[in-house]
């Protein structure tokens, strides 16, 4: 058994054998394995709609969905691994590349797991309370989609007609609270940029892209991100490095 103290937490000297000696190398080797079979994993959704109904993206809209997904996440890439590490450590942050969900339902529950222990982050003991308040939640979510997925369309089918017809809203409505919350936390380039993406649109609307390579359907959302790039490049870069030079 692990021996607790509520205002110093330390392992005895076996359990700290056992933990950097057995559990942290199984952890690493499993946690290796499985995410790269993760991996091939991720396209058999894909391969499905090839295989069943033939169903291939053009180049374009390949080049499109990767501009979009890349421009919104590859910062993630880099401020995820280290803001998330203290709380989730070695094995939850395996657990959570997989799973996902890391900022919305992994790093709480591992929160709330250290918290209500009185566990200190960054511990041994506390890399152990987050790789099982992770595993717990994933689980939890994965009983929750499975039942959703199963019973869906039967509990569609009860809904009236109107909740279905405003259902066809939830996404537009979505990505405009999504929108109004990136406003919110910076208005300057959102005056300037929200009117760019609007003239983007409708020069897109006119074909103006189309002739491009591949359709040209990237190009409104790659000009998106480079506009937004400047713009917030010149609001903000020299503000940054004025802070930087007076710290």
């Amino acid at each position: 058994d692990l021996c607790y103290n509520r205002r110093e937490i330390t392992m005895t000297e076996k359990e700290h054998q056992v933990f950097q000696g057995e559990y942290m190398p199984y952890i690493i080797r499993w946690g290796k394995l499985t995410c790269w079979l993760s991996i091939p994993l991720i396209f058999i959704p894909a391969l499905a709609l090839y295989i069943f109904y033939g169903a291939v993206p053009s180049a374009g809209g390949v080049i499109t969905g990767f501009i979009a997904l890349f421009s919104a996440m590859v910062a993630w890439y880099v401020v995820d691994p280290i803001t998330l590490y203290p709380i989730l450590h070695i094995p939850g942050m395996y657990m959570t590349y997989i799973a996902g969900n890391s900022k919305e339902i992994r790093a709480p529950a591992a929160t709330a797991a250290l918290s209500a222990t009185d566990v200190q982050s960054g511990t041994e003991h506390g890399t152990i309370i987050s790789a099982i308040a992770i595993s717990v939640s994933i689980f939890i979510s994965l009983a929750v989609m499975t039942a959703v997925a199963l019973a869906g369309n039967f509990i569609l089918s009860l809904l009236p007609e109107p909740v279905l017809a405003a259902l066809n809203y939830l996404l537009p409505a979505l990505f405009g609270a999504m929108c109004m919350q990136r406003i919110m936390m910076d208005y300057k380039s959102a005056f300037i940029l929200l009117p760019c993406a609007l003239l983007i649109r409708y020069l897109s609307t006119l074909g103006v892209f189309s002739v491009l390579p591949f359709g040209g359907g990237y190009a409104p959302i790659l000009s998106c991100v480079v506009i937004g790039v400047l713009v917030a490049k010149a609001l903000h870069g020299k503000m940054a490095s004025r802070t930087g030079t007076e710290a």
